[in-house]
């Protein structure tokens, strides 16, 4: 119902399925999540970690759009999208919690504290893992290691 609205203004659109791009936005996402477990565990890091996986997440998720047949316009309509087309309220609520912290940090020169961020480093791989299984389930996708 949100994501039906969300194509009208635009926020996402229907594309033919592209299971290329799928897989570079992977390939993509992987590599930030490696870059973002590689930065060590210092305080003037705890932002570029939380962006890196922030990003890692984002892109495991315009991968299922992608696969499905959808672009979208913002990162607000993948909270929605997750939610409702890929049904994963769960994901789509943790997803959003690290866009609005991602947000905050870009936009408003937040701080992040070190439990947040030694949590995200735990808890995007694992929903990053869930979003690879449901990817396998959707499409044959060729997954990096």
């Amino acid at each position: 119902m949100f994501f039906e609205k969300a194509m009208q203004r635009g926020e996402a659109r229907k594309i033919d399925k592209d299971p290329l791009r799928a897989k570079s936005l992977i390939k993509s996402a992987e590599d930030a999540l490696l870059s973002a477990k590689e930065l060590s565990l210092k305080e003037h890091n705890y932002k570029a970690i939380i962006r890196e996986l922030y990003e890692s997440l984002r892109q495991y998720a315009e991968a299922i759009g992608y696969l499905q047949g959808y672009k979208f316009s913002t990162h607000e309509v993948i909270t929605i999208f997750l939610k409702e087309i890929v049904k994963e309220e769960a994901i789509s609520l943790k997803f959003d919690r690290y866009r609005k912290l991602r947000n905050g940090i870009n936009y408003y020169g937040r701080d992040v504290s070190k439990e947040t961020v030694e949590k995200a480093l735990h808890e995007i791989p694992e929903l990053m893992a869930q979003i690879k299984k449901r990817l396998k389930d959707m499409e044959k996708v060729e997954f990096v290691k």
